[in-house]
């Protein structure tokens, strides 16, 4: 595995020693927390980072490599935390393993992603996250593989290497084990011009000499020119020679460097831990990418386990609200926004947050634990149903009933299509072909008591639609309060106090609009009234308590419609007669239809289209007519009657 420089091209310039100090900290952070059984605080993971790199580190500097190792781990999809103390996430349940790949392959990319030999036992525990057996089946493995010297070799002391890291010369012949070796032979050419009349006096120096003059070397390339010169060496023992020179030193990739460069890479580390507040862009940008990962991580490489689930739980037990899945990864989860793995933690919380029954998805990203749904929200309110009984309409004891709608007269059938007569139960406006950006409504008085807010169906889609019960945040002016969206009925609760404290009784114009977050709407009443719904409190006073009386008496649709006209001699707007009928009787826009149909006296001017009237000679006539004869159809009343004032629609 080959890992690309991004950064200047310039090896010791400022941002590729602190690039190359990162790659080391991170090296040295995997080996730590792979020969860990348990997760580590951060604090412990610097103090070994800092051992294993032989770093005298004072309290003040030790503080600041443990920032560094923080933004390290942080920003690799590999490493994973919970309650503070890092892990790998494949063992924490927070990522899979990617098994596509043979395991003897994927052992060598491991020790690749190290950076330089190691025991076996550390890359065996990594082995065993990926593929799911014991750390001891792989280490075995590792022991037999080295003994064959089949795709490892032993370095020193128990040290391993990948194979691949070892010239290959099978061919024997000089130059075709340099055409097997070299398919891009330009860092070969470079460093044979740099070796060019060096002194070959022993491979070890023979090779100082050239990564002196170089400034770094190719691995491969530097082991070519060694063995070019020093035939009878086997490529192992050229390597092992190389490495236990203190004058040489590998870095990943992997290529030679000499001591006083490590130095240098050591002393940035050093100074880094001084200056972590400029590290965080560097850091990202030195992050190895997910596919970097090789035979690591699967391509979903984040995801929440069940043992985050837990902790979640808990943590919502400690009080009962909604809580946002941005909160849950950050106080529950320790994930913050900026890391690399957050996005994918938080979008994996929020999957794994709907399919867990313990919780209750609740818009958005909004979540509660199971059951705590206000019960109230879930169900209609008092006062909202329609009142159903039948009431008599003369003394023979005939019932009023509703028309059918061939049978109502005037222009009716498109009255009651006006948006402010549309209410819950009995509602045709339209569904909307768009997504509504704003809702301009009025509530009457039976929402104002009750404080909910009915969305007719010309309003669906202005909230969210799912789930069935919704949570969204109100923005009024610098105040804020939660409301809930039930669907299922097409209901805002949660209004009551704000109504009280802000609009009056009936007719008060609400506007509402989107807000910033895709839960929260901003709510404006600057002190309006919808002019058709407008109640005096005089007049409301009244209706009031009419409503008592007509409880109490009984009394019909038609004569509680005559009464409410009678006070109007200007006449009433379908809209306000329905609006006043409402305050005295729960009703349905055909009930009004029908009484207003049924009755010759209910008239309409042709030149004020939806304004109703009571005609008093006429209700006069209409009695005479009842007392005298039997009884006829309405409509041939309307046909007969000569004296008809107003043009029959």
């Amino acid at each position: 595995m080959t890992v690309e420089a991004t950064l200047s091209p310039d090896r010791n310039s400022e941002d590729n020693l602190r690039a190359r100090a990162l790659d080391a900290v991170r090296g040295e952070a995997l080996l730590t927390i792979l020969e860990s059984d348990e997760p580590l605080r951060t604090a412990d993971v610097a103090r070994s980072v800092a051992e294993r790199l032989d770093l005298e580190l004072g309290e003040e500097e030790l503080g600041g490599l443990a920032q560094i190792v923080r933004m390290v781990l942080d920003s690799d999809p590999l490493f994973s935390q919970a309650n503070r103390q890092w892990d790998l996430a494949l063992r924490m349940g927070r990522a899979e393993g990617d098994r596509r790949k043979p395991v003897e392959r994927a052992l060598m990319d491991f020790i690749d992603l190290v950076g330089h030999p190691t025991y076996p036992h550390p890359i065996a525990v990594l082995a065993a996250a990926v593929y799911g057996r014991q750390a001891d089946y792989y280490e075995s493995m590792l022991d037999r593989l080295v003994e064959a010297d089949r795709h490892f070799f032993d370095v020193s002391g128990g040290l391993i290497g990948p194979s691949r890291w070892l010239l290959d010369i099978t061919a024997g012949d000089l130059e075709d084990v340099e055409w097997d070796n070299f398919e891009d032979d330009t860092q070969l050419r470079a460093l044979r011009e740099v070796a060019r009349g060096l002194d070959a006096g022993d491979p070890a120096g023979y090779a100082r000499a050239i990564v002196e003059k170089a400034g770094v070397a190719d691995n491969i390339a530097l082991q070519f020119l060694i063995w070019s010169k020093f035939s009878d060496l086997a490529p192992a023992e050229i390597f092992r020679r190389l490495y236990r020179d203190a004058g040489l030193a590998l870095e990943r990739g992997p290529v030679w460097v000499v001591g006083s460069e490590r130095e240098q890479v050591l002393d940035t580390v050093r100074r880094m831990t001084r200056e972590t507040e400029e590290l965080t862009e560097l850091v990202a940008a030195t992050a190895p990418a997910e596919e970097e990962e090789i035979g690591i991580l699967a391509p979903t490489a984040v995801r929440v386990s069940d043992d985050d689930l837990d902790q979640v739980y808990e943590y919502m037990t400690d009080e009962v609200r909604s809580y946002r899945a941005t909160e849950l990864c950050q106080q529950a989860l320790e994930a913050f926004p900026g890391s690399r793995t957050y996005a994918g933690v938080h979008e994996s919380l929020i999957s794994r947050l709907k399919e867990d029954p313990r919780f209750v998805w609740v818009g958005a990203e909004r979540f509660r634990l199971d059951g705590s749904i206000p019960p109230e929200v879930e169900a209609l309110p008092e006062g909202l149903t329609f009142d159903e009984r039948a009431y008599r309409v003369d003394e023979e004891g005939e019932t009023e009933r509703v028309l059918d709608v061939q049978d109502w007269k005037f222009n009716l059938d498109e009255q009651v299509q006006h948006y402010l007569v549309q209410d819950i139960g009995d509602d045709s406006s339209p569904r909307p072909t768009s997504t509504p950006t704003s809702l301009v409504t009025s509530p009457p008085l039976h929402h104002y008591v009750a404080g909910t807010l009915y969305l007719r169906n010309s309003d669906r889609g202005f909230f969210p639609a799912q789930p069935d019960v919704v949570q969204v945040t109100l923005n009024v002016g610098e105040n804020r309060f939660d409301v809930w969206v039930n669907n299922r009925l097409g209901l805002v609760f949660g209004l009551k106090e704000w109504y009280e404290a802000n609009l009056p009784w009936v007719g008060g114009r609400l506007t509402f609009g989107r807000g910033e977050q895709p839960d929260e709407y901003q709510l404006s009443y600057g002190g309006d009234t919808e002019p058709l719904m407008d109640i005096p409190l005089e007049r409301l006073q009244q209706l009031l308590a009419l409503r008592a009386e007509a409880e109490s008496a009984a009394i019909s649709m038609s004569d509680l419609v005559q009464r409410l006209l009678k006070d109007r001699p200007e006449g009433a707007h379908f809209v306000t007669l329905f609006t006043e009928l409402n305050i005295v009787r729960r009703s349905r826009r055909a009930q009004l239809a029908s009484a207003l149909s049924a009755q010759r006296y209910f008239t309409q001017n042709p030149q004020e289209p939806g304004i109703w009237h009571y005609d008093e000679k006429r209700a006069q006539k209409t009695k005479g007519k009842k007392k005298g004869g039997p009884r006829r159809p309405m409509r041939e009343m309307y046909e007969e009657d000569e004296d008809e004032e107003f043009e029959y629609e």
